[in-house]
């Protein structure tokens, strides 16, 4: 369930809206082996629309990569996780990606690996 869309022209508009989606929603941010990433979830018709985005230009992750996000603590009645989900970034321009995934928000917080070819980054966000 991967909506991958032209984000070269909706990429301003991601980038004005997150700064306050991180706020409201509850993103992280973490460095691995010189990596950043910032992942933000928000309710989408069906489920959850996550936002994955890193570093802009050669520091940035990149290319085919897989999103892991698992819940902390009892995972009883929380929505199952998502162990490695193939999604693309791309190398030039912004360095963000849109996922969805059916899903209900619970407030709880959940562990997010981002494994791409130039590196590994982790944070937690609460959705």
């Amino acid at each position: 369930m991967i909506a991958n869309i032209a984000l070269n022209k909706i990429g301003a508009t991601v980038a004005a809206l997150a700064a306050p989606a991180m706020l409201f929603l509850g993103a992280g941010t973490s460095h691995a082996a010189g990596q950043a990433v910032a992942v933000w979830a928000s309710s989408a018709p069906g489920g959850v629309d996550v936002v994955v985005e890193t570093a802009a230009g050669d520091q940035g992750l990149s290319g085919w990569c897989t999103y892991t996000s698992t819940v902390q603590g009892n995972p009883v009645g929380k929505p199952a996780p998502a162990l490695g989900v193939p999604f693309y970034i791309p190398t030039d321009g912004l360095h963000i990606a849109r996922l969805w995934f059916p899903s209900y928000p619970t407030g709880s917080t959940w562990n997010t690996t981002v494994t791409c070819p130039n590196g590994v980054a982790s944070t937690q966000t609460v959705w």
